[in-house]
């Protein structure tokens, strides 16, 4: 039977992984296609218990199992997080060897929170944590949190009209990548991903390419 972290236990969440490959794409010449691949953070508390009350749940130890599991169809020169525990765990195990301190600084994918890939759903399991603890829990990435408010005081999105928005905003802003990187990662929640891609909805660690 797999155990599940409490919430208190899960304050300072599992992101090392074992060294893998130590060659990784550079960004692309203007003239090569960009790829960008949306993936689903792995198994969470809130996903299990039901309701949820507390911000921010952590992954489960079967998510964990899944992030590491993950083999991705491309490695990645970009990745996108949502600003929440859960999707940078998964970015972290799924491609920490990848990540600092298992590639030099000049050498490892970046890695950029945005919040508008927050979740599209008023649960308090979606509301996260200020600026700054989402940088003391993860001192060994090199994240950029410069998007990042210092208070966590994003209001829910008032429907689904609003959502979609969001997910436009999104678009737009992906589509700006084209030609700078070859395979650009976004780590992000089921809700949101079926507004960005207008439709699809992916299970837990679930990924599939759009462009």
């Amino acid at each position: 039977m797999t155990s599940t972290p409490n919430h208190q236990d899960s304050q300072t969440p599992i992101i090392e992984r074992m060294p893998g490959p130590s060659s990784i794409n550079s960004p692309a010449p203007p003239d090569l296609t960009t790829t960008i691949h949306i993936l689903r953070h792995g198994e969470s508390l809130h996903n299990i218990q039901k309701p949820y009350p507390h911000p921010d749940p952590p992954l489960t130890a079967a998510g964990t199992a899944q992030a590491l599991a993950l083999r991705p169809a491309a490695l990645p020169d970009l990745l996108l997080v949502s600003p929440m525990t859960r999707t940078i765990q998964t970015a972290a195990l799924a491609f920490g060897h990848l990540l600092p301190p298992n590639q030099p600084l000049t050498a490892h994918a970046a890695v950029q929170v945005w919040p508008d890939l927050r979740e599209a759903r008023r649960e308090p399991c979606n509301r996260g944590v200020d600026r700054a603890e989402l940088a003391r829990r993860f001192p060994a990435l090199d994240l950029d949190l410069g998007e990042c408010r210092e208070r966590w005081d994003y209001p829910p999105d008032a429907g689904p009209e609003e959502a979609a928005a969001r997910a436009e905003g999104v678009r737009a802003r992906l589509a700006g990548l084209g030609g700078r990187y070859r395979h650009v990662w976004v780590v992000t929640h089921r809700g949101f991903a079926a507004y960005l891609v207008q439709g699809e909805r992916l299970a837990v660690c679930g990924e599939f390419a759009v462009w």
